[in-house]
């Protein structure tokens, strides 16, 4: 991840020069101002005079220049927040799906919304707000070095302490930090659970339990989050105190000039203003560096959930689907629990453009068999051979053109009709009028003012469950894949229009369908060229 803040360099670079003009126009109009004080004393009113319009000019600018710091700045928190988000989603999309359905899906979750959320305020605002505290800080070192050039090496020697301290108490903030995202994956995972589940807890009257759970969970988060602002307490407090202590002494030894003489009031007035333009800066980078550095342990954390366990390379090419799908001597449990085998035995196979129902009784297997026809799971024993080359490896790629998947679980993007069934894909008027009709969406079609163009809410929320699965269903036919896969797909449909639309699907003929289904029409059974039933091995 940090990588890609090589693509975000750009905007960090024109944030950062905007504050260091700002800050080296801001020390050179307070260096001018003190010596205009200095010939005001003496009575130069002359160079008083000729000086004076110069400041006012470049005190005109600051303002100007202040104003593009922060569009900047902006500018620069927004590229880097959006760059760093998209390319986890990428890499989210990069997983495995057979690793990415075996995880807890609520990690993604919590990553995109608590630990970015931390990264943004640690890492993309901690390094601007570091930058500009250096950008400050060095100003006011360059003020005092114009008073004694060995102020410059008393502030280096600040500076290194700090960054020091910082790297020291990284440690134990970096180890709290990731106890506190483990939590915040667990307290998501439990809210998502929970509200899936919101109708058994009001039929079963189980308020009071969530209630005192999600009362733990978050407790629980609390109390970590408040052990880290106490470690960061005494963090803070000692580089504060070192801080301090060192501007202390400056002005200690500034004070000294000024009673031998070798310092004017002007001077005297422009070391105070250096001192300040040092202390404030370096409490603000005090506070952030500590933060900064402990944006590390999230991000490898981060990137931990992002690699793929599975390494294995795919090389056979398959641009089309030809004879038929093998299953010999397949066998299937899950990695973590090799006594319980799912599958065992499993020999069968599908021809192209077959028409197969798969049945059985509930975990018999049949879910699982479908996985491995998705190419998701791979078998623990034994092959499984699509066109006489083994499924596993094949390009996962051109596999995936070639089938279309319609399940129970509908997605819709917030979109038009015509984008959903299309999936952003060129097809002409004709091809989609016809998907339309085939999977039973005419008449609703004809029911909206808009026709394809009207505007489909939150994954459907404004149609019914019925024309959400026949949407899937139109995207399937219209995709004109070699392979359909249904999952339950008629569970949310009428009996009648599921019955038609099954009829619409078996009566294609260059297509291979294979049905997983607990819904069994006896009128559509008999179009079917296989019946087959799992129950751990195939009957």
């Amino acid at each position: 991840m940090l990588k890609k803040y090589r693509n975000i360099m750009p905007y960090l670079l024109l944030a950062l020069l905007t504050v260091a003009a700002y800050s080296i126009l801001e020390g050179v109009v307070m260096r001018n101002m003190m010596g205009l004080l200095d010939y005001a004393l003496a009575g130069e009113m002359e160079l008083l005079t000729k000086k004076a319009p110069i400041l006012l000019f470049m005190a005109a600018l600051l303002v100007p220049l202040g104003i593009l710091v922060a569009m900047a700045g902006s500018f620069y928190k927004r590229k880097a927040s959006t760059i760093l988000k998209t390319y986890y989603i990428t890499k989210v999309f990069g997983k495995n799906i057979a690793e990415f359905q075996k995880e807890n899906n609520a990690k993604y979750l919590s990553a995109i919304t608590n630990d970015f959320n931390t990264l943004e305020q640690n890492l993309i605002n901690g390094i601007l707000i570091v930058a500009n505290g250096l950008a400050k800080f060095f100003v006011g070192v360059w003020i005092l070095s114009t008073v004694d050039p060995r102020m410059i090496l008393l502030a280096v020697a600040v500076i290194v302490v700090q960054i020091f301290l910082s790297m020291v108490t990284s440690k134990p903030t970096n180890k709290a930090n990731k106890e506190r995202s483990d939590l915040f994956d667990g307290y998501t995972t439990y809210i998502k659970e929970v509200l899936s589940a919101f109708h058994i807890v009001k039929n079963y009257n189980l308020q009071n339990k969530v209630t005192k759970d999600y009362y733990h969970k978050s407790e629980e988060i609390q109390q970590k989050g408040f052990l880290i602002e106490r470690m960061l307490s005494f963090i803070f407090a000692s580089q504060n105190f070192v801080t301090s202590i060192s501007l202390y002494g400056i002005i200690c030894g500034v004070g000294f000039l000024v009673v031998v003489g070798k310092i004017t009031v002007g001077g005297l007035m422009l070391v105070v203003d250096g001192v300040q333009r040092m202390m404030w800066p370096l409490l603000e980078i005090s506070e952030s560096l500590p933060k900064l550095f402990t944006s590390k342990s999230l991000i490898e954390k981060i990137e931990a959930t992002l690699k793929n366990m599975d390494t294995h390379v795919e090389t056979i090419d398959l641009p089309e689907f030809q004879e038929e799908i093998a299953f010999q001597n397949v066998e299937f449990h899950y990695a973590d629990d090799e006594t319980q085998q799912i599958l065992s035995d499993v020999n069968f196979s599908v021809k192209k453009n077959g028409k197969y129902l798969i049945v059985g009784p509930s975990g018999g297997g049949k879910s699982t068999l479908l996985k491995l026809f998705r190419k998701y799971f791979k078998p623990t024993a034994g092959s499984i051979l699509i066109d006489g080359k083994p499924l596993w490896d094949v390009k996962r790629e051109q596999y995936f053109k070639l089938i279309a998947n319609i399940e129970q679980q509908v997605f819709l993007f917030e979109d038009t009709l015509k984008n959903n069934i299309t999936l952003y894909k060129e097809y002409s008027e004709e091809e989609i009028l016809s998907a339309i009709q085939a999977s039973g969406l005419t008449d609703f079609l004809e029911r909206k003012e808009e026709g394809l163009d009207f505007m489909i809410y939150d994954n459907g929320r404004n149609i019914s469950g019925g024309e959400r699965s026949r949407i899937v269903i139109a995207r399937a036919l219209l995709n004109k894949a070699s392979i359909i896969f249904m999952d339950e797909a008629f569970a949310s449909l009428d009996m009648e229009r599921a019955r038609e639309i099954e009829k619409t699907i078996l009566k294609l003929e260059d297509i291979t369908v294979i049905n997983v289904s607990h819904v069994i029409f006896q009128d559509t059974k008999d179009l079917y060229d296989r019946v087959i039933t799992v129950k751990k091995t195939i009957f």
